[in-house]
């Protein structure tokens, strides 16, 4: 079972979200050769079948390194395919101890690599707080307009958008602003929908911002409303059943990341302050980072700028960047330099160079200022700039002393969320064992009455009806064509093979060599070593998936089949 359901998810489920994660590889401005007219029959089918190579998904290096664990994965598999090669019953335990050992080691390990490095969890959560965040301004929407957002015939309406339009554009000049907008999220906040204002602001302008001037023009609302709807409503037809998992998740995953996100938030604008303090009064001896009005000095921040270029090579590197930090007082707990560089590079540094322009500099220390006005409330420059050493800096070192106690890792397994899940676990292996004599009975039943062999149950019905509705739901967010989206459903299917494969294979053997049971199933580990190392390898070498690799994956689950069914028969294997 556990082999058909590896195979079911690197081939068919793999297959389908090419298919419709797939777009278009070249730009609208690239050279093409498909303007020339074909002159002869090869030319005609070549063309025919060019969308074959030129289109296609892209994802990201983290789906790639998750493409590698995978691969790792397969170690105990290769130890026992070497088992098939040593002959005697001696030598057969000693394989089956020595796989048993890498493979509880390797789960192990992988729960160790997910505690001290989260990256994986915390990705899973990327397309649920967009989702999130997509929801709850649609349901603003429908609460606050003066009709309903979709027509009886399944289509936004545009009356009721535009209507809604008017309402947040507070000023009339036909465009959403960044105040406004903060505004619109913060009515929302204050409606109970959860949301991170910072990442919800900076998501809606990504989403309906085409021309990326700062501003949401009425058409650019109408036309990222639409966009929304629509995968509203898909994502909705495509649910069943799934409301209480939903559920589940908003309360312990994604509200758990509003208050880490709250927390970095607090301590991010406390430093970000301090670091203002400190260069406004360097400022001060020449032109001042604000005006008399209040409002950013531009020439004032450029020279600013070239106060801390001190190569004078137009850029800010990260030594010169630490060298202005080791020179601020933070309180009492002064935080790590390096820990301040990367917040404010990761701030600054839009192209990710790790150097900072003057450009990026300006537009970075003017949405400071404009943060701290508004923290401040104030514009008046003696004022404000009081106001910066009024902010308790003593939550800062509450913050930092709070955060190096809290990432403990004894702290973490003491907790009770911990405690509680390692209780589920058990509960689960539990459940699972007392079901297991059942379920052999229940495979036996239904093979005898299909006529079918009980291998073909548990290597293609059974994976079927399990994995099935997760092929189906990964359609929608594949569907979307983005990198983020697209990384997301392809990390989520091989981090599922990872822990199919060392769970699996552990318990298998551990039943195997406890009951001093022989070993029978090489030829179900043949099929996932080659299934998972051909579209591991693929995975992890490229970012692309060319649209053709489809068609590989789609082939490998008949041919799969074939080596289990022609296999035994040819070499005598068991």
């Amino acid at each position: 079972m556990y082999a058909g359901i590896t195979v079911f998810c690197l081939t068919l489920t793999w297959g389908i979200c090419v298919i419709f994660g797939s777009k278009s590889f070249t730009t609208e401005n690239s050279p093409s050769q498909d303007s020339e007219a074909p002159t002869s029959r090869p030319m005609l089918i070549r063309k025919k079948l060019s969308f074959l190579t030129k289109s296609g998904v892209t994802t990201d290096k983290e789906t790639s390194i998750t493409a590698g664990i995978m691969l790792l994965s397969l170690i105990p598999f290769i130890i026992l395919q070497l088992s098939a090669i040593i002959s005697t019953s001696s030598g057969d335990r000693k394989m089956i101890l020595i796989a048993l050992v890498v493979s509880v080691s390797g789960l192990l390990a992988y729960f160790a690599y997910q505690i001290f490095f989260p990256w994986i969890q915390e990705r899973s959560l990327e397309y649920t707080k967009y989702e999130n965040l997509r929801t709850g301004f649609l349901q603003h929407m429908e609460r606050h307009a003066t009709g309903k957002l979709v027509t009886n015939k399944g289509t936004p309406n545009i009356s009721v958008i535009k209507s809604f339009f008017a309402k947040i554009d507070k000023d009339g000049d036909q465009s959403v602003s960044f105040s406004e907008l903060e505004a619109l999220i913060l009515e929302m906040k204050s409606a109970k929908v959860q949301l991170d204002k910072e990442y919800a602001v900076a998501e809606v302008l990504k989403s309906f911002d085409v021309n990326q001037d700062g501003t949401i023009t009425k058409d650019e609302f109408i036309a990222g409303c639409k966009k929304w709807i629509h995968e509203h409503e898909t994502k909705k037809s495509g649910e069943h059943g799934s409301s209480h998992s939903r559920k589940y998740l908003h309360q312990v995953v994604v509200q758990d990341w509003f208050e880490k996100r709250r927390h970095e938030l607090a301590k991010s604008e406390h430093l970000m302050s301090r670091i203002l303090k400190h260069v406004q009064n360097h400022a001060l001896e020449t032109q001042g980072l604000l005006t008399d009005e209040g409002r950013p000095n531009i020439d004032g921040i450029k020279s600013l700028f070239e106060n801390i270029d001190k190569n004078n090579n137009k850029y800010i590197s990260e030594s010169e960047l630490k060298e202005l930090i080791q020179n601020i007082k933070f309180g009492k707990a002064q935080p790590d330099p390096a820990m301040v560089v990367e917040s404010v590079m990761k701030d600054f540094d839009k192209d990710g160079d790790h150097m900072i322009s003057e450009q990026e500099f300006v537009k970075g220390i003017t949405k400071w200022l404009h943060n701290d006005t508004r923290l401040a409330n104030s514009k008046d420059v003696k004022m404000l700039t009081n106001k910066f050493d009024q902010i308790p800096w003593k939550e800062v070192d509450s913050l930092v002393h709070k955060g190096k106690g809290d990432g403990s890792i004894i702290h973490k397994l003491l907790s009770w969320d911990c405690v509680k899940s390692v209780l589920q676990i058990i509960l689960g292996i539990a459940i699972v064992s007392f079901l297991a004599d059942p379920l052999i009975y229940s495979i036996l039943d239904l093979s005898v009455a299909l006529g079918l062999p009980t291998f073909y149950i548990s290597f293609v019905i059974i994976p079927f009806a399990l994995k099935f509705k997760l092929a189906m739901s990964a359609i929608f967010p594949a569907s979307q064509k983005s990198l983020t989206t697209s990384s997301l459903t392809f990390s989520e299917i091989y981090g599922g093979v990872v822990m199919n494969n060392i769970t699996g294979l552990s318990i298998l053997l551990a039943i195997v060599y406890i009951k001093g049971l022989t070993w029978d199933y090489s030829i179900e580990v043949l099929v996932v070593l080659v299934v998972c190392a051909i579209i591991g390898l693929i995975a992890f070498f490229c970012s692309s998936y060319p649209l053709w690799t489809c068609i590989l994956a789609f082939f490998l689950y008949p041919f799969s089949l074939v080596l289990v069914h022609f296999l035994p028969h040819i070499f005598g294997l068991d």
